[in-house]
């Protein structure tokens, strides 16, 4: 059996990483309880700010996007350094056995960081 994480990987001698995830998992129990959630709640668990989540099927949502104010919402949320994820529905069971994808090749049920919201020529 090769040694090793199981979770988390590091850069180089980038440690941090690793700590901070035994030490999360402690405090809900174990390593398999970080399995499932909502990215939110870690969020806020890691840096003690509020969140807001946005269900898309919300009809107060579904109209944010349907008039384009949820992306500027987006994009000034993110020209304020706020941090952003975004998830799909369903459910991930498990990507290490090989997830189901939807279109695209996003895995169901899973949490995605959203590096930057951009507005190009083209639109969003």
């Amino acid at each position: 059996m090769k040694g090793g994480p199981v979770f988390s990987r590091a850069h180089g001698n980038e440690m941090w990483v690793l700590l901070l995830e035994k030490a999360y998992a402690k405090l809900h129990g174990n390593y398999y309880t970080l399995r499932g959630g909502y990215a939110s709640e870690g969020m806020t668990d890691l840096t003690g700010n509020p969140t807001e989540c946005y269900d898309f099927e919300d009809p107060i949502a579904a109209s944010m996007i349907e008039k384009g104010t949820f992306f500027d919402m987006m994009l000034g949320y993110d020209k304020k350094g706020y941090m952003l994820s975004a998830s799909t529905p369903g459910e991930d069971l498990w990507t290490e056995n090989g997830g189901a994808q939807q279109d695209g090749g996003l895995v169901m049920g899973h949490a995605y960081s959203i590096i930057t919201v951009v507005k190009t020529k083209e639109g969003v």
